[in-house]
């Protein structure tokens, strides 16, 4: 995504707590694979790609589908008078990556959505989910197939200066070729900013509302962006968590419905990294990441009705946010929730969570439809700090991919070898009631130095990784590496204070290099 505010807020876990991985189950080893899916580039800013969603075709267990903000069409960075270089986001290039394989992941296609046929531009925040295909009658089935949807943000020219909307394509070909996308947002407030998008699709065809798809965000209101976004201030913007859905297969959306408050005090207040799913009897939910009694929380709504009208908002649990930016690196980090749903209807919910300078992760789950929640440590990798986890189920195994950091001290000066991370998972045969030692999945680290942000000012991997379950009970997992690109001294004294570099003469072609690296795991 292009811009994104992060807030840093400490709080004490609450809810029942205990470690899991003291009690694991054994588990036999998993077949683990890893490949690259996105595109080769010579340089920055066309080499960066982050931010990568998942899903599986529930009818094609060989049939996945990724994606990423993906830089690949934009123009080289040009240079100022003084030499530096400037590589902004140019208006009207589309961003929005998709990465598709078609025969289990031994191949992969890519493509970058071109909207400009709707008079939008893919501008990135990329989400994916499958459902059922129209039957051309009103209902939905899975007679011929499953319709794939692909959702991000939409720049649109006649909207507002740096405002965005969203939209979502649908594919009938397994993800091959993309409909024109349709707005599941509004033109109505030219100063409104719709950000992290989030897509579900009601996948139970014994569900009164098999077939509908849910789209969730964060809406920023007003003057956007002000010149406090992105750090902390008493002067933010309200932000709500809004949805819209749609009935007949992605053609047209429902007005969006604000389903929280609004109002933000840029310490404790606002919502962010909202995550949809739906039980088996239709009920939906909405996770996001917002604050009770002051205090940094994972909060939910429920709809009974298929998102007509949705409650009051829950607690799920207290969490302590992992800095943002991790000591040694400079990326910015989040603690947003992602979640799953099982068979019988159990909600499993994930975050990474951060005491006394490391961080874990942690699960929630829920068998009475998010009236009581039991929380506890999924996967604690020492001397490592976890990060940007993602979590899907399959029957009695629960998947949880992420990844983890070196701890280093405080104040620890980011830099090239300064810290690296890697990727792993953690794997329970029990419904999430105790798991296996985490297991890296990476072959290589990935120092976070290599990846900038356009502005070069400080690294960039995006804001959150996928997992999807596949119908045959393997798992696939996505995350954001650098283990192929290279650092730039050049760049980092101008992070530290000096001038702005050329980064095409002083900084070597693997600079600013970050891939989408997907692992297909199988129980």
């Amino acid at each position: 995504m292009r811009s994104s505010v992060l807030r840093l807020a400490f709080s004490i876990a609450a809810g029942l707590s205990m470690i899991l991985t003291a009690a694991a189950i054994p588990i036999q080893a998993p077949s683990v694979s890893e490949t690259t899916v996105s595109p080769t580039a010579d340089h920055f800013p066309q080499n960066k790609q982050n931010e990568s969603p998942m899903a599986v075709n529930p009818q094609d267990p060989q049939n996945a589908i990724s994606g990423a903000n993906d830089e690949k069409l934009e123009p080289d960075c040009t240079l100022g008078s003084s030499g530096a270089s400037s590589c902004p986001f140019a208006p009207g290039v589309n961003t929005s990556g998709i990465y598709v394989t078609t025969d289990g992941g031994a191949t992969w296609a890519q493509q970058i959505l071109d909207w400009s046929s709707a008079n939008l531009t893919s501008d990135g925040d990329p989400v994916v989910a499958f459902g059922p295909k129209p039957d051309g009658h009103g209902g939905f089935n899975y007679d011929h197939g499953a319709r794939a949807y692909f959702g991000s943000l939409a720049g649109s020219p006649d909207f507002g200066p740096n405002q965005e909307l969203l939209a979502v394509s649908s594919s009938d070909d397994q993800g091959t070729t993309w409909g024109p996308p349709v707005l599941a947002t509004t033109r109505q407030s030219p100063v409104s900013f719709n950000d992290k998008i989030s897509l579900w699709v009601d996948q139970n065809s014994d569900s009164p509302h098999f077939g509908t798809v849910y789209v969730a965000w964060t809406l920023f209101t007003g003057n956007f962006p002000p010149a406090s976004y992105g750090r902390e201030s008493n002067v933010y913007l309200p932000e709500p968590i809004m949805i819209s859905r749609s009935t007949d297969g992605g053609q047209t959306f429902s007005k969006p419905v604000k389903l929280t408050p609004s109002h933000n005090n840029g310490q404790v207040g606002g919502r962010q990294g909202s995550a949809i799913r739906t039980t088996p009897n239709g009920d939906v939910y909405v996770f996001y990441d917002g604050a009770s009694n002051k205090q940094s929380a994972i909060l939910g709504v429920k709809s009974t009705d298929g998102g007509a009208h949705f409650g009051r908002p829950f607690l799920v649990s207290l969490k302590n946010d992992v800095p943002s930016p991790f000591p040694g690196a400079s990326f910015r980090t989040d603690s947003f929730p992602l979640a799953d749903v099982d068979a019988q209807g159990t909600l499993y919910i994930t975050w990474a969570d951060y005491t006394s300078g490391h961080s874990v992760v942690k699960l929630a789950r829920s068998t009475d439809g998010g009236q009581t929640w039991i929380s506890a440590t999924a996967a604690n990798v020492p001397g490592r700090s976890a990060f940007y986890p993602a979590v899907a189920v399959s029957g009695t195994h629960v998947f949880i991919g992420f990844n983890a950091i070196d701890d280093v001290a405080s104040g620890a000066v980011p830099g090239a070898g300064v810290v690296s991370y890697d990727a792993y998972y953690v794997l329970s045969n029990d419904g999430g009631g105790a798991f296996g030692a985490p297991v890296k999945i990476s072959a290589a680290p990935s120092d976070p130095d290599v990846a900038s942000a356009n502005g070069l000012s400080s690294q960039f991997i995006g804001d959150y990784n996928g997992a999807a379950a596949g119908p045959d009970g393997s798992f696939w997992f996505s995350w954001t590496d650098t283990r192929a690109g290279a650092t730039c001294a050049a760049v980092d004294a101008y992070r530290a204070g000096g001038p702005k570099p050329d980064i095409y003469s002083q900084c070597p072609a693997g600079f600013g290099d970050s891939d989408i690296v997907v692992a297909h795991v199988t129980p």
